[in-house]
C-alpha cells in the first residue's frame, strides 16, 4: 500500500494486520444508512427549500439515532462554526471512588489560618482609599457578569491547540494584558541595567555537543518525510482520513481546526512510523497523539482483550490529564476501554481496571513497573505504541533507569512516539528507546515563548527578604478581586506553604501543588483552581508541564528556574491556544537568573511579532509597608505551622492505630496474598542519591590534566630543600621510575 493510497483516504490503517479483524457494520446499522440515503434522494427530488431539507436530515439523524447512538450516518464536521454541545473545560478527575466509610482526614491549614485572623479580607495599605477599591470591585462584578455571558468565554480545549481565534478576531488585547493601570518600561531601558552585569558563565559540558549531521542522517528518517510533513496544510480534520465516531469525539470537544503540530504528526502516526515531535507549549500535543491511536484502535481485534498502547507521562496530574482528553476524545468508539496506572491512588483499584486489559494505559513509570511486576493479569505481550509524554524530561537521570527497565518489558516491534514542549535530547539519548528511523517534527522554533505572552521582570536587587510582600503587592495589582486564575512557581516547596500560610493571614485565598501533598490533597487544589474558588496557585516545578487549566491569566516567577527551558515550561501555563496571558519574574542578581533574563529577550529580539518583553516597576514604599505588617505576624506564622505539625502528628498517630487493628483483624488475609517487589526500594533511593552526588562533585580527570599534573610534580623545586622536601622528591623519584619501567614492560610484552 503506497502513500498516495493512504493520504487519498482509500486505505484505512488498523492496529492489526489481518483484514479479518476489521469489523463489518451491523444490518440494523446498513439499513439506517440506506433508508436516511433514500430519504434524502426523496427530499432533493421535490424541489424543497434548504429549509426544509435541514428539517428532514435532522430527522434522519434521530431515527439514526435511535438505533445506534454511535453511528450517525448523515454527520457532518461543521468547520465553520463554534457552536458544540461541550467546551471542555480541563480534565476531571476527583480521586478514587470511596471504599466503605472511611474518609482520610487532613489538616485543615485554612481552619488554622482562620482561627489566628487570617483569610477574612484582603489587607489594605495606608494611602488606599475606600472609593478605589469600590471600583474595583464594582469593575470585577461587571467583568464578571459579561464573561458568564458569554458562551466562548472559557476556550474550547484551551491547552490542546484547539478553538484557537483567527488573527483578526484576535486584533484587540484583552483587558488582562492592558499597561494602563501599571507602571512598564520597554525592555531595552527597563532592562538595561540587568544586560551590563556579570558575564555568563560557560556552562556547556563536553557531553552536550551538537551531533554531527552524518549521525543524524544514520539516525533520523530522511529530511524529505519531515518537511513533507511539516508542510502539510489541513483546513479541518475531514481531510485526515478520520473515521466518523473519531470526528464526533473531536466535534464535542469543540475542536475547530487541526493546529500545525496536528497537522503534521497525524498521518505519519495513521502510517505507524516513529515520531520525535516539538512544539510549544498549548499546541495541541495531546491531542496529536491521542486522535491518531484512538483511529488505529477502531479497527482492533475484539475477539481478546489486550493492552495495546501505553503513553508515559513524568507526573500524576500530566497521566490524568491524558486519560481524561483520551476518554473524550474516544467516547464515540464503541468498546474502546482506558486504564490508568499512577501513584498516590487506590492500587488495589488500578489492579482491577488492569485485570481487564484496556486497550490504552496511561501511567507513570514507577507505579507502571509496580503494576508488571505485582499484578499477575496484568501483561505488556500485545503492546504495539509507545507514546512517551514530555519525552526530555523522561530521559532525564532522574527517570533513566526506569525507562531502562520499561523498554526491556515491552515488545521490540513497536511504533515509538515522543512529544515534548522543549525536544533536544541528544541522540545518545534516544537510542536506549530503540527507535526506528524516527521521522522528526519541529514545528515552532525551539526554545520560543507563545506569540501573545507578554513577559514582565521585575528586579529585586538585595530586596530578597520583601520578596512575599512584592508577590502579596502583585496579586493584589494584578487582580485585587479575586476574578483571575494565577499560578506562582517556586523553587522549594516549603517555600510554597510558608507562602500559603503568608497569603493566608493577609486575606488571601491560596492552593498548593507540590510533591508533600497527597494524592488527594492535590487533585482538590487543581480543582478549587478550576472552579475559581481559590483563585491563585503556589506550585514547584511539578505542575511546569503539560498541565492544561483554562484560562490562567498570570504566571509568577517568585524564584527564578534553574534554565531556560524550564522557564518556557512555566511560562506556557498561560498564553495557550491563540489566548493572551502575562508572566511576571522576580530576577535576583545571581548569574543563573541573569541568563534567564537574557535568554528571554534575545528570543523575543529575534522572533519578530512574537511575545515581548518588558521591565515592571514596583511601589516599593507600599512593598515596605506590606513587608512590615508580615514581619509583625511572623511569630503567628510559626504559631501556624507548629500547631499544623501538632495535628498532622495526632493524624499520624491515629493512621498507625488504625492499621495495627487492621492487622489484627485481617491478619491471615494480609499474610495469604503475594508479598510484593520493588524496582527499587527507599534505602536503595537513598543510597543512589548519595552515589550521585558523590559522583557529581568528583573531579574527572583527562588525559591532558594528568599529563599536566605529572609534570608539575616532575619540576625541579627553586626553594632550598628541607629534610621533608628531600623526602618528597625521593618518593616522586620512585613513582616515576615504577612508571617509566612498568611502560617498558607493556612494550616488551606486546612484542
Amino acid at each position: 500500500m503506497s502513500k498516495s493510497d493512504f493520504l487519498s483516504g482509500d486505505f484505512v490503517p488498523t492496529i492489526s494486520d489481518s483484514e479479518d479483524d476489521i469489523p463489518n457494520l451491523d444490518d440494523s446499522d446498513e439499513e439506517s444508512i440506506n433508508t436516511s440515503v433514500a430519504s434524502k434522494k426523496k427530499t432533493e427530488s421535490r424541489g424543497n427549500s434548504n429549509k426544509s431539507s435541514k428539517k428532514t436530515a435532522t430527522a434522519n439523524v434521530e431515527n439514526g439515532k435511535a438505533k445506534d447512538d454511535s453511528l450517525n450516518p448523515d454527520f457532518t464536521f461543521n468547520v465553520d462554526s463554534n457552536d458544540t454541545t461541550m467546551q471542555f473545560q480541563g480534565w476531571e478527575f476527583f480521586g478514587d471512588s470511596k471504599e466503605g466509610d472511611y474518609v482520610r482526614k487532613e489538616v485543615d491549614v485554612d481552619g488554622i489560618i482562620r482561627r489566628k485572623g487570617g483569610l477574612t479580607k484582603m489587607a489594605r495599605v495606608e494611602g488606599e482609599s475606600e472609593s478605589e477599591e469600590d471600583e474595583d470591585a464594582e469593575e470585577a462584578e461587571e467583568e464578571q457578569g459579561d464573561a458568564q455571558s458569554e458562551d466562548d468565554d472559557e476556550l474550547a480545549l484551551n491547552g490542546f491547540g484547539m478553538g484557537a481565534k483567527n488573527q483578526d478576531e484576535d486584533a484587540e488585547l484583552s483587558e488582562d494584558i492592558e499597561d494602563s493601570d501599571d507602571n512598564v518600561e520597554s525592555a531595552s531601558h527597563g532592562l538595561e541595567i540587568m544586560e551590563s552585569g556579570k558575564k555568563e558563565q560557560d556552562q556547556r559540558e563536553d557531553d552536550d555537543e551538537e551531533d554531527s549531521p552524518e549521525e543524524m542522517a544514520k539516525f533520523y528518517a530522511p529530511d524529505d518525510e519531515s518537511e513533507e510533513a511539516k508542510s502539510q496544510v489541513h483546513t479541518s480534520f475531514n481531510t485526515l482520513s478520520l473515521s466518523r465516531p473519531v470526528l464526533k469525539g473531536i466535534a464535542d470537544l469543540g475542536y475547530t481546526r487541526p493546529s500545525p503540530i496536528q497537522c503534521a504528526a497525524i498521518p505519519i502516526a495513521l502510517l505507524g512510523k516513529d515520531i520525535i515531535a516539538g512544539a510549544v507549549t498549548g499546541s495541541g500535543k495531546t491531542a496529536a497523539f491521542m486522535i491518531p491511536i484512538i483511529e488505529r484502535l477502531l479497527y482492533k481485534p475484539a475477539k481478546i482483550a489486550s493492552t495495546r498502547v501505553i503513553v508515559l507521562a513524568p507526573t500524576r496530574e500530566l497521566a490524568i490529564q491524558g486519560a481524561d482528553v483520551g476518554k473524550k476524545l474516544g467516547k464515540y468508539v464503541n468498546g474502546l476501554t482506558f486504564g490508568l496506572a499512577v501513584g498516590g491512588l487506590n492500587l488495589r483499584q488500578q489492579e482491577q481496571t488492569l485485570k481487564a486489559r484496556p486497550d490504552i494505559v496511561i501511567a507513570t513509570p514507577g507505579r507502571f513497573i509496580d503494576h508488571i511486576r505485582n499484578s499477575a493479569s496484568f501483561n505488556v505481550d500485545s503492546v504495539e505504541i509507545l507514546v512517551i509524554d514530555e519525552a526530555d524530561r523522561m530521559l532525564e537521570e532522574g527517570f533513566q533507569d526506569e525507562l531502562n527497565e520499561i523498554m526491556t518489558l515491552l515488545p521490540s516491534r513497536r511504533q515509538t512516539m515522543l512529544f515534548s514542549a522543549t525536544m533536544n535530547s541528544k541522540i545518545k539519548q534516544l537510542v536506549s528507546l530503540s527507535l526506528r528511523r524516527p521521522v522528526r517534527v519541529m514545528i515552532d522554533p525551539p526554545k520560543q515563548a507563545a506569540s501573545k505572552l507578554v513577559q514582565e521582570f521585575v528586579r529585586i536587587r538585595k530586596r530578597d527578604h520583601m520578596k512575599p510582600a512584592v508577590l502579596f503587592h502583585l496579586i493584589k495589582k494584578l487582580d485585587g478581586n479575586a476574578q483571575k486564575r494565577m499560578v506562582v512557581f517556586v523553587s522549594r516547596k516549603e517555600m510554597a506553604h510558608r507562602l500559603r500560610v503568608i497569603l493566608g493571614l493577609l486575606g488571601v485565598g491560596v492552593a498548593e501543588l507540590h510533591g508533600s501533598l497527597s494524592q488527594e490533597q492535590r487533585l482538590q487544589s487543581v480543582n478549587k483552581f478550576k472552579s475559581l474558588e481559590i483563585p491563585v496557585l503556589i506550585c514547584t516545578d511539578l505542575a511546569s508541564r503539560g498541565l492544561d487549566i483554562p484560562k490562567i491569566e498570570v504566571v509568577i516567577n517568585y524564584d527564578m528556574p534553574k534554565n531556560y527551558e524550564v522557564y518556557l515550561h512555566r511560562v506556557g501555563r498561560t498564553a495557550r491556544a491563540g489566548r493572551d496571558g502575562r508572566s511576571v519574574s522576580l530576577v535576583g542578581e545571581s548569574s543563573q537568573d541573569r541568563s534567564v533574563v537574557k535568554s528571554a529577550i534575545k528570543s523575543v529580539d529575534e522572533n519578530e511579532g512574537g511575545s515581548t518583553a518588558v521591565g515592571r516597576n514596583i511601589d516599593w514604599a507600599q512593598a515596605e509597608q506590606i513587608n512590615k505588617l508580615i514581619e509583625r505576624n511572623a511569630q503567628t506564622v510559626e504559631d501556624i505551622l507548629a500547631e499544623e505539625r501538632d495535628e498532622k502528628e495526632i493524624l499520624q498517630a491515629e493512621s498507625q492505630l488504625r492499621k495495627g487493628e487492621n492487622l489484627l483483624k485481617h491478619k491471615s488475609e494480609i499474610e495469604s496474598r503475594p508479598k510484593r517487589t520493588w524496582f527499587r526500594s527507599e534505602a536503595d533511593k537513598k543510597n543512589l542519591k548519595i552515589l550521585g552526588a558523590l559522583t557529581k562533585n568528583k573531579k574527572t580527570i583527562n588525559s591532558k590534566k594528568r599529563k599536566r599534573n605529572e609534570a608539575i610534580e616532575d619540576a625541579p623545586r627553586i626553594f632550598k630543600k628541607t629534610q621533608k622536601g628531600r623526602s618528597a622528591d625521593q618518593e616522586r623519584a620512585f613513582k616515576r621510575q615504577s612508571r617509566n619501567t612498568g611502560a617498558k614492560n607493556k612494550k616488551k610484552g606486546k612484542k
